[in-house]
């Protein structure tokens, strides 16, 4: 199978999920889940991270609202949010969004708007450069982290992350982490469709 009958394919399996994901509008703004969990209460929290973004930092919320046009809610293997350029699509895995407290739901939905930004205005994401730019995003959600009361938690844990080493972006790296995430019993996904991801990256 050649790469762009691959990527075809998986636009068409994309663009079926996404028919198929339940629902809302925020400030314009699509919310929709497609996922095995509590899609209303996925909803919700992303709601309630958009909420706590806009409560605090109103210029990163207009950002946020202009970089996406859609934030899109399914599974994600080895990453808890993803940007999509050709499609303005930010991505959360439903997993990290019901387990993880609501201001790094917010955070990361912070981190994938610079992500949108930094594109915009010409830097690109290589893995070349991988380590520069994710550290550009930490930045920012440091900084809206900092208007958090109460948020010391994610402080540390950005904070952390900002000290990780340029290996941790390196293709190896980033491939083993989305192939470990298929051994994880309940992924959500069904055989069949696993086992083509896994193919086709």
């Amino acid at each position: 199978m050649t790469g762009k009958v691959r990527k075809a394919i998986q636009g068409l399996v994309d663009s079926l999920l996404l028919r198929l994901s339940k629902s809302i509008k925020v400030d314009g703004l699509w919310i929709g889940t497609f996922c095995d969990e509590d899609q209303h209460k996925v909803l919700s929290r992303v709601e309630s991270a958009l909420a706590l973004i806009k409560a605090n930092d109103a210029q990163r919320y207009r950002r946020v609202i202009a970089s996406f046009d859609r934030i899109w809610v399914s599974y994600l293997f080895g990453a808890v949010g993803q940007y999509t350029p050709e499609l303005k699509r930010c991505q959360l895995d439903p997993k990290f969004v019901l387990s993880s407290p609501i201001e790094f739901v917010a955070s990361t939905i912070v981190h994938e708007a610079a992500h949108a930004r930094l594109l915009k205005v010409g830097i690109p994401y290589t893995y070349e450069n991988r380590h520069r730019v994710e550290q550009a995003c930490i930045r920012q959600e440091r900084a809206f982290a900092k208007r958090l009361p109460g948020a010391e938690e994610l402080r540390r844990w950005l904070d952390e992350k900002l000290l990780l080493e340029p290996e941790v972006w390196s293709r190896e790296a980033s491939s083993a982490r989305f192939h470990a995430a298929f051994v994880e019993p309940g992924s959500g996904l069904p055989v069949w469709l696993l086992r083509w991801l896994i193919r086709a990256n």
